[in-house]
């Protein structure tokens, strides 16, 4: 080693312990005949002994495993901290990502279970697949001596134990901590039943310390199994080893083994404190204390100037501001998804307002620190009453809240063990800020590859769509995956989630005479009567009904709403004539004209027509045909070249799918009632092979069916619809 490389701890000499601990093991035969751990290889290295390590070496070690769960990106930091744990606690070392519990046929990877069953102590964490725990609920009663679960499915939380203390529900003596430590631990919490797994959290930082004055064996065990949770809680790289000597040095001196005088004598580093919540922002040297400070900073001619000198693009002031609840965790081990997701958040033309959480108190901040301009004006009014717990002179308003943790917004990971039960507390929160609540996170059990092939898979579906909707979520965007065992966004679906937030936010800002809304209609198969149909559903009065409550509410509808002669089997009827083959054909110029033939054919009594059309105005409260005809080239400018290569790849010249007129162009069509633009769905498929599309690997729509929704969410200054807000009735 050079001189530079031996500072205590630095970067590269971290780098150097792991590259030599790994490429060590892998060419060592003594490492295969598994003789010792990383940290002891390390140890003998260094000294130029690795020859000398024995048998006897490794029947003393102290063997432990530790499970990543949801935090495989971690894996190189724990084994580094491990590499770093002093040689007398004789530390053996294995960290198992989720990847490495299974084989593929579902059986325990035959690795993981010998590593268990001749473990001295078990560390997991974030563990919820339940396949994963089925099998590691099987392998701990294998374990000799400490078991620490944290934040994990509550069938695994019950094998927690140290010593005397366990959290097992039944057995020879009472389970979890003794009466007087359970007074201590009511002391941390507001009282309120969703704020006790944030009140816990709190008393970790203080909890082993009062323990120390309450007798008993147990009361110890407990302190450990606190202090333990403690260094793994405030994470980082000498937290973590100190969490591991910890163990280590508690299982040798109760065991007898090893050089007891050199054990004992080893002293717990210090806990290393970094806040359980705060913000940050890439020009930000240090973390912010609460939402108010950091947005008087953010708005700074400060930021500005940081901005100025690291040429970092900032949001206008004046852009929408977008809560961003992060994992703590992930912030303080420096996942660089952070730091890429606020840039993009700028870049996009938002200010973003990023709070790391543990995860548990998601709720409390929503709650203490963030408020709206609604819930102001609704408190000013007397309509509103905040929670107690409102901080004023710590808050600030927000259009928007981002979740990218996933899980319950109440409790977390830790309150999808009983999911639903804060379901009410949740919403009223929501309710009370009435601001959009979205969902957006990276995949931390997929990598990008197997998300882009088979979709979001089991738990991660649980955790980004099924319980966030319980509490009110309204959207989730999957922002990323695993490349490795590291995190990593997709660009492009960092745009879509933030175009997705601009488009709810401006539409909350935009009166509603002036929204634009769109409502699609379901038509499949083509010309065989569909148009107009779902199940179970009126569509013709449910679009009449519609058209007139949004008349109430604000919304222009022209005037169909006023119209006695205007009806819903009307419009149906006029979208009809749009989808025949005959008139798709002729173009959309056309379409008006084959309208008011139709309703010349009504008057006179055709039967064949709907009898509708034969009202004043065609019963059609002055709705008209609006629609385009668009060229490929056209089309491909709305694309851009990469979706265009797409399309272009998956429907030939030759096969350009349904909707194309005689002269070869896409055509959109639908009526339009003052603001608002009834279409039918673009077709999915082609005739003659209807289910095409839905078996395509990648899914991607004909040229029309691309034309049809880029149309209709272009600016009308750009010859296109300008929707805001679609609604579906199918």
């Amino acid at each position: 080693l050079t001189d530079s490389s031996r500072k205590p701890f630095g970067s590269s000499f971290e780098k150097f312990q792991l590259e030599v601990s790994r490429s060590t093991l892998k060419s060592s035969s003594l490492a295969k005949k598994k003789l010792f751990g990383p940290s002891q290889l390390f140890a003998a290295v260094l000294d130029g002994t690795s020859s000398a390590v024995n048998e006897d070496d490794r029947s003393d070690s102290v063997n432990v495993v530790l499970v990543t769960g949801f935090e495989s990106f971690n894996r190189d930091l724990y084994e580094q901290a491990g590499a770093i744990v002093p040689v007398e606690c004789k530390l053996n070392l294995q960290v198992f990502a989720d990847s490495d519990i299974r084989t593929t046929n579902e059986g325990i990877n035959e690795n993981f279970a010998n590593a268990v069953k001749n473990a001295d102590a078990f560390i997991g964490s974030l563990i919820f697949d339940y396949d994963d725990v089925v099998a590691i609920s099987s392998m701990l009663p294998h374990v000799r001596g400490p078991r620490l679960i944290f934040e994990s499915a509550t069938e695994l939380m019950a094998f927690n134990r140290v010593g005397t203390f366990n959290m097992q529900s039944s057995g020879d003596g009472p389970s979890g901590p003794p009466p007087a430590v359970k007074s201590i631990l009511k002391k941390f919490s507001s009282g309120k039943e969703e704020d006790k797994i944030s009140g816990y959290l709190k008393m970790l930082k203080m909890g082993p310390d009062l323990l120390k004055f309450v007798p008993g064996e147990k009361a110890s065990d407990l302190r450990t199994w606190l202090e333990a949770y403690r260094y793994w809680n405030q994470g980082g790289m000498n937290n973590v080893k100190a969490m591991l000597q910890l163990i280590t040095q508690k299982w040798l001196l109760e065991n007898e083994n090893g050089d007891l005088e050199k054990v004992s004598s080893l002293e717990l580093p210090d806990l290393e404190i970094t806040p359980d919540v705060g913000l940050l922002h890439p020009l930000l040297s240090n973390y912010a204390a609460n939402p108010k400070s950091y947005v008087s900073w953010r708005l700074s001619s400060e930021c500005k100037e940081l901005a100025k000198q690291q040429k970092f693009k900032l949001a206008p002031n004046d852009a929408p501001r977008v809560a961003v609840l992060l994992y703590r965790k992930h912030v303080i081990t420096n996942q660089r998804y952070i730091q890429d997701l606020i840039r993009y958040f700028e870049l996009e033309g938002i200010v973003p307002i990023p709070v790391f959480i543990n995860g548990v108190e998601a709720h409390t901040i929503v709650r203490d620190w963030l408020t709206s301009q609604r819930e102001i004006d609704g408190v000013s009014k007397g309509v509103i009453s905040r929670d107690s717990t409102y901080k004023p002179n710590e808050a600030t308003s927000v259009d928007a809240i981002v979740s990218t943790i996933g899980f319950p917004l109440v409790g977390g990971p830790a309150g999808s063990m009983e999911a639903g039960r804060n379901v009410d507390v949740a919403s009223q929160l929501l309710k009370s800020m009435d601001v959009p609540y979205v969902v957006a996170s990276p995949l931390l059990l997929q990598s990008i590859p197997m998300w882009k092939s088979n979709g979001v898979l089991g738990l991660q579906s649980v955790v980004l769509y099924s319980l966030p909707e319980l509490d009110g979520a309204i959207d989730t965007v999957v922002l990323g995956g695993l490349v490795g065992d590291k995190i990593a966004l997709v660009p492009e679906r960092v745009r879509k989630l933030c175009s997705r937030l601009k488009g709810w936010i401006d539409i909350r800002k935009t009166p509603p005479s002036e929204r634009k809304v769109s409502i699609m209609i379901y038509g499949f198969p083509p010309n065989v009567g569909a148009v107009g149909t779902a199940a179970l559903l009126d569509v013709p009065n449910s679009l009449e009904n519609i058209l007139k409550r949004l008349h109430r509410e604000g919304y222009d509808v022209g005037d169909f709403a006023t119209n006695q002669d205007a009806c819903g089997e009307s419009l149906v009827a006029a979208l009809t004539i749009q989808c025949e083959n005959s008139v798709i054909a002729a173009g959309a110029d056309r379409m008006q004209c084959a309208i008011e033939q139709r309703m010349e054919r009504a008057r006179n009594g055709d039967k064949t027509v709907p009898e509708t059309l034969a009202r004043p105005g065609g019963g059609l409260g002055r709705a008209t045909v609006r629609g385009v005809d668009m060229s490929f080239d056209e089309l491909e400018k709305i694309l851009g070249k990469f979706m265009t290569k797409k399309v272009r790849r998956a429907w030939s010249e030759k096969e350009r799918g349904p909707g194309i007129n005689a002269k070869g162009e896409m055509v959109v069509s639908g009526l339009q009632v003052g603001n608002v633009w009834i279409t039918v769905q673009p077709l999915l498929g082609v005739e003659g092979d209807p289910m095409r599309l839905l078996f395509e690997r990648d899914l991607t729509p004909h040229p029309q069916y691309c034309a049809a929704y880029e149309w209709m969410r272009l600016p009308q200054e750009r010859g296109g619809v300008g929707t805001q807000a679609v609604r579906n009735l199918m």
